[in-house]
Order: structure tokens, then sequence, then C-alpha cells
């Protein structure tokens, strides 16, 4: 017969106390180490692999186990090694591992990666023996380890492990200021997003995290010391990106019982108190249920202005998954219901016309066919003037690409304003010889799409004429999986050198053509160590030495990249991981140059929570990227700076 024990550590006759005893010999046979012992003074437990007992007071619950730390007057005087350590249980733990519980735990001590991410710092955990069976609760209602206020200095190293010394420990964050929004799961055919109850902040008076330039220090890291050699060999110029260690992942969903906390970016946070747990390549607080922090400083949306009868504005928009309510038999996308398209609809038209302003020219990314697109221009048109606003007469061009889901890119354009010339679909059928099974695949998914376009000026009496090609280029998806990396570092470096190519055809035939280049180009303003797929278009490739697959200098004279004429706080359309960067971009000629007015993002998708999708009665969240927006004057400057 066994016995599961949830004793207050009052036992009140003999028989119930030999229970005990017995029990306790027969599930706890494994030698006994405090917390700080099986943790250790590095990254990897020195006790790994082998079956020990462990004590300590259970300070949180999560879905597949919970946490237990050392009392506080139980803790070692090395600051190294951590109190706090992760019981793996696979599925909801009992009572016994209640929050409070002075509890004996039998395990095995495992560092664990995500399959996913082998390249990562490992977790030190115990995996019971037995699940329940092998709890003993010694007392009940203990008050709870005091948390670590982490502060500034704790991240004075720079260090990716910097914080491994807290790891299953409780922290607390005095003030915290929020540098990537709630995140969350979206229902694509209903329209609906449930928070995830993650976001990203930073202690208060450290710098906002931004992607910045060259290889990913995890995937660098984890190499074996010969592997890094014949990297850095191979490319002794490549920089490494420290991914900003100082980012505090916060989870606050983790624990059982807990509430979202949806927070937009840049908001200030209070007494954020939690247990320290490591994920997605970031320490994460996972927050207590009942400790909600302080919230102040909320921001909103960040509009743009509309553009003089003397400019021209053209803005790039990835709209995210803009599929309608009809069934395309061609293609496998999601069908959303009627009345999900209708809000998607109106959100976007609030958007346009409270945040961007009605731009003359908009590239649009992820879109399923030219029915949707055209939907979508009617919505806007009818809301506009509903609203008292001049009919901005949007039309819309799209032609059908490769893409296996239905995404395309297309054109608005105001039809009142701009006179369309031309629009043309480029590399539909262009091939590449794939890397593994040296078959003949295609180059674009999502082939640019050109419009070239007129508008009148009033004050030359001349034709503003402008050559738009909007794109949207590979993803990551892959670009760090074994099984895939090789096409797709590939697939980015020839979709890079196609564009660079169809540029310099262009200018070779017209150097006085003005070319604007737009979209979603997957692809950061620097090199990432791999590819540099925006130098390559750009006319100035990174320099062998520097990434794995360099590109040729193609372009001549070079394009020029909007968002390195900006402030350097203002670069960024997306979040990923916590770090701001930029993948929407706008690029123009140097004949183009001396009409650039101004460029900026419209902020009204990727500082905001998740959620906000839900509400079709505010314009922020429509989709996960901010639109980029450039203003043209019709008269150049008199020289460009």
């Amino acid at each position: 017969m066994k016995h599961r024990l949830t004793g207050t550590g009052r036992f009140r006759n003999l028989l119930l106390t030999a229970i005990v005893l017995a029990t306790a010999i027969t599930a706890f046979g494994q030698r006994e180490y405090p917390i700080h012992a099986i943790q250790g003074d590095k990254n990897t437990s020195p006790l790994e692999k082998q079956t020990v007992k462990a004590t300590g007071i259970v300070t949180a619950r999560l879905r597949n186990g919970f946490f237990i730390q050392t009392p506080d007057d139980k803790v070692d005087a090395n600051p190294a090694t951590s109190e706090g350590i992760f019981i793996f249980t696979r599925t909801e733990p009992g009572s016994e591992a209640s929050v409070g519980n002075l509890v004996t735990v039998s395990g095995t001590v495992t560092e664990f990666r995500p399959a996913a991410e082998p390249f990562s710092l490992p977790i030190t955990q115990l995996v019971m023996v037995n699940n329940r069976d092998s709890i003993f609760v010694s007392s009940k209602d203990n008050p709870l380890p005091k948390p670590v206020t982490l502060t500034t200095e704790h991240f004075a190293q720079k260090m990716i492990d910097d914080l491994e010394r807290f790891e299953g420990m409780r922290v607390a964050v005095a003030e915290m200021t929020v540098v990537q929004p709630t995140g969350g799961r979206t229902d694509i055919r209903n329209n609906r997003v449930d928070s995830n109850g993650v976001f990203y902040g930073v202690v208060k008076g450290l710098p906002r995290p931004y992607r910045e330039a060259g290889f990913n220090v995890y995937d660098f890291i984890f190499l074996t010391e010969k592997d890094k050699a014949a990297l850095r060999k191979a490319y002794p110029k490549m920089p490494l990106f420290t991914s900003n260690p100082h980012r505090l992942r916060v989870e606050s969903l983790a624990q059982l019982g807990a509430q979202a906390i949806d927070v937009p970016a840049r908001t200030e946070l209070k007494n954020v108190v939690g247990v320290m747990h490591y994920a997605y390549r970031a320490y994460s607080i996972l927050t207590d249920p009942g400790a909600r922090p302080g919230v102040s400083g909320t921001i909103t949306q960040v509009s743009m202005p509309p553009a003089t009868e003397n400019q021209l504005s053209v803005a790039a928009m990835n709209i995210e998954n803009f599929f309608d309510d009809e069934d395309d038999p061609a293609i496998r996308e999601d069908i959303v219901t009627a009345e999900a398209f209708a809000q998607r609809l109106k959100k976007i038209s609030l958007a346009m016309q409270t945040v961007l302003q009605y731009p003359d020219v908009i590239g649009t990314v992820e879109i399923e066919n030219l029915s949707a697109l055209k939907r979508l221009a009617d919505r806007v048109n009818t809301d506009a003037e509903s609203a008292g606003k001049p009919n901005p007469k949007y039309e819309a061009y799209l032609i059908d690409g490769n893409d296996g889901r239905g995404i395309d890119v297309g054109f608005l354009v105001k039809a009142g304003k701009v006179k369309v010339i031309e629009v043309k679909q480029l590399g539909k059928d262009d091939k590449y010889q794939h890397p593994t099974t040296k078959k003949d695949v295609i180059l674009n998914d999502r082939p640019p799409l050109m419009l070239r376009g007129s508008v009148a000026d009033a004050q030359s009496g001349k034709p503003f004429e402008f050559t738009a090609i909007v794109n949207h280029k590979k993803s990551f998806l892959g670009y760090n999986d074994p099984k895939q990396q090789d096409n797709v570092r590939l697939k980015k470096k020839l979709q890079a050198e196609f564009l660079a190519r169809t540029v310099q055809e262009r200018q070779k035939a017209n150097l006085a053509e003005k070319i604007i280049l737009l979209g979603d180009f997957n692809a950061y303003q620097y090199n990432d160590g791999i590819v540099d797929v925006i130098g390559t278009i750009k006319g100035s490739p990174a320099a062998v030495g520097e990434v794995m697959h360099p590109s040729d200098d193609l372009v001549d004279p070079d394009m020029i990249n909007l968002v390195d004429l900006i402030a350097p706080d203002q670069r960024y359309s997306y979040y990923f991981d916590g770090n701001a960067q930029v993948l929407d971009h706008i690029l123009v000629s140097a004949s183009l140059r001396p009409h650039v007015h101004g460029f900026g993002y419209a902020r009204g998708n990727a500082d905001f929570p998740a959620i906000y999708r839900n509400d079709d009665s505010r314009p922020e969240r429509y989709s996960d990227h901010d639109i980029a927006v450039a203003y043209f004057n019709f008269v150049p400057k008199a020289a460009a700076k």
C-alpha cells in the first residue's frame, strides 16, 4: 500500500510517525543536497544526471511543474549560486506542491534545452521520479523567500548568462520599461486574439534593445572551439550581435491562476515580482498571480501628416494575413468569416483615416488577391466620405504570385492624384537550383510588383514621374535550421541580387528615373553575418569575410535607404524577442534624393498589445508591422545633403 503524505510537521501518534519515516526512506533513498549545490556556480549543474533530494519552499506553480527555493535563513554565502530550482512534473502538480509548502523533492538533475533551441542556455531542473509520490511536505503556509531586486548593476557584465545566479529564484524589478508589447495567439478565421501574457522589458535606466549588425552571439558561442576558430578564420570581419542580454522576458500567464498583463511598449511598470526562469534566449520573470505591477505612461498611436498638394507620399504597409471570406480553391488560404473580414476592413480603414492620413501610393503586403484589395479600397473610400473627408478614390492593383498561402503584394493608388502609367510583375518565372535537391525551384514566391506613375505639378508645369516596386522577400523561417538553412540563405541572397540587377538595368537605361523600392524585405538595414540583403540591394554589400554569403556590388549609383536618415531611436518597424528592428524599408535612387522631404513610421501597430486587434473601434494593431511613409517634394532641393 502506498501513502501520499501532506503532513504539517506535527504528528500526533506513533503510527503516523512510523508511516512517514517508512515512506520517506522508500521514496527518498537518494542523497540530499542543498539547492545551491545542485545549481552550482556555472551554467550546468555539477550533479547533472544524478538522482538527488532537495528541500525548499514552493514559490510558484506551473502547468508542468513548480519551483522551490531555499528559506532565507538557509542560503549559502556564494552569490554565484542560485537558491531556486524548477521541479518538472510533466502534468499539473498536486496540492502537495502548494505555494508556501516546505517540501523535500526527489528527482533527476537535468539540463533542459528545447529541441528547437539547441543553441540556448540550459535550464537546471529536477525531473521527478514518481511525480506526486516523490514530494514530502514538512510544513505549510511558510513565508516566501524575499525576492532579489534586480538593478542596472546586475547587467553590468553584458553577458548572456548574467542572471544565471538567480535561475529559479524569486526576483523583483522596482521600475521596468516595457520594450515590446504583450503578444498573443491569433485566430485568423475569426479575427480574434487571445493574449499570451508575454512582453519584454528592461530595468529602468538601461537602453532600449535594438537588433544590431552581425551574427547572433547565441549561434556563435555554443559552437565547439574548433568551429569557432574556423568561423573566425573564414570570416575575420564578421561582427557579433550581442543579442542584448539586458532584455527581460515577462510571462504574466505562466503561473497557475494568473491573469494576463497587456501593455504597450514604453509603458512604465512598478514592482514586477515573480520567479526567474529562462526561455527563448532570454531570462524570464514568471509574475506572481496576486502581485500585479503598477502601470503608467501608456502611449497612444503616432499619426503621420498628410502630403501637401506639392508632394507625393508613399507608404509600405504589411497588413498581415489579409485573407477574405471567400474560398479560393487554387490556394491554401485561411478563409475568414464574413463578420471577421468586415471587422478587419473597418479597423484598417479607421487606421488609414486617423494614423496614415491617406498616403498617395501604398505598397501593400500579405494580400490574398485583387478582389480583397479592391474591397479594402472601397471601404476606405466610403468611410472617408462618411467622416466628412475628401474621397481618396483609391484603386487597387495586384497580380497573383507564387505563394502557396496566396499572399501577394499590391498597390493602393489615389486615382484623383496619381496617374498610373504601367503595372508590371517582375520575376514570376525566375528559378534557381535548390542546393540540396538540385532541382530548379521558384525564386520569388511573392514576385515584386512595379508601378510607374506620375503626378501633375502645378509649380513646374511638368509631371512628376516615379517608379515604385513593392516587395515581400523570403522570411527568416528556417534561416538557422540545419535542414533548411542552406536553401533559405541562398534564396534570400539570390532574391536580393535579383532586385539589385533590376534596379541597375533601369538606371542603366535611364539614370534620371526616380525609383522607389518599398515593402517588407525581411532583412535589417545592415548585414546579419550570414547575408547582406539590404546592402546588396543598395549597392554597398558587405565585404568578403564579413558575411557567410557575400554578393557582388551590382548597383551604381547606390540606392539610399531612408531609415538611415532618421533618428536612431526611431529605426524600427517590428519586434522580435524583445529587440526592435527594421524589416520594412523604403529605398530610393540617387536621382530621387533631392526630392526627399521626410520619412518615418506610423506608430499604430508594433508598439501595441496583440489583443487590441479585437477592438475595431480603435485603429491600433491591425498588423504587427508599423508602416513606413516617405514624402517627396515635386521641386527638388537646391542641393542634396
